[in-house]
């Protein structure tokens, strides 16, 4: 199955510039420093997980963030929600990459101001309740990981070993991610043997595998994280996929870094 087209959500991807941008990144670099890269032809890719940050905690270096944008507003698209990606694949039975569009930027001039924000903020607000009752869901299905036969027999020293070898089938084993999407998809779903790469169904499949894995590592099936750590991890499921789907990523975050370049070792990366 092929990971590269030439197109993704109506955005030419065969430059290798299209990068879908996450808090990390926007956090690490100036408006300078964001023309620059504008300069040379990076196109960013906005989702609308980067909106949590600003509306979860509200302060001045979180608002100042956003503002940055504004230095690179003609090179930004905001890609679709992954909730919308998920109705068009269940709607048309194709990749949402196919059917949907980017959509460009265009800042209120008073964007300082809450009030002034876009109307896609004001829905990132609405979505961000809706993760938090992902929550539960998500950690009783991570937990269930104890019952993995890989990992159900694994002495503690061998388990993060047993996590790496688990990853590689994530990647490669198409009729296990398959698999696993026909035990948790809702009935209305598309079938499990349509999904490919493309599919940002298939991608979530992956990612919140990954995830799970990783959850498994640090905290067993017992432990919990404390919930802002949780949602953290949930937002970065849903930056992972959007830069699956596209080919690209601008993070300087480790961890999704390391899953992107897993699902994506054909990708491009901008740090």
């Amino acid at each position: 199955m092929s990971q590269v087209r030439g197109t993704s959500f109506g955005i030419d991807t065969s430059g290798r510039s299209f990068v879908v941008l996450d808090k990390s990144f926007l956090q690490g670099v100036n408006p300078t420093q964001l023309r620059y890269y504008a300069d040379k032809g990076w196109i960013f890719g906005i989702p609308d997980v980067l909106w949590y940050e600003p509306f979860h905690k509200r302060d001045d270096k979180r608002t100042a963030n956003v503002l940055k944008l504004r230095s690179i507003e003609s090179s930004l698209r905001v890609i679709p929600r992954i909730g919308q990606m998920f109705q068009a694949e269940v709607e048309h039975l194709e990749p949402a990459s196919r059917r949907l569009r980017v959509k460009y930027v265009q800042f209120n001039k008073n964007l300082e101001s809450e009030s002034a924000f876009d109307s896609s903020l004001e829905t990132a607000k609405s979505d961000t309740r809706k993760w938090e009752k992902k929550l539960p869901q998500m950690v009783e299905i991570w937990r269930d990981f104890k019952k993995i036969p890989t990992l159900r027999d694994a002495k503690p020293a061998e388990i993060k070993d047993r996590v790496e070898q688990l990853k590689i089938l994530v990647r490669d084993d198409h009729d296990d991610m398959r698999g696993f999407y026909r035990n948790h998809k809702p009935h209305s779903y598309p079938d499990a043997e349509l999904l490919d790469e493309e599919w940002a169904l298939y991608r979530w499949t992956q990612a919140n595998l990954l995830a799970g894995l990783d959850y498994f590592v640090s905290y067993g099936p017992k432990n919990e994280a404390n919930r802002e750590k949780l949602m953290h991890e949930l937002l970065d499921v849903e930056y992972l996929i959007c830069a699956v789907l596209v080919g690209g990523l601008a993070s300087r975050d480790d961890r999704i870094v390391e899953r992107f370049r897993l699902l994506r070792p054909d990708g491009v990366l901008l740090r």
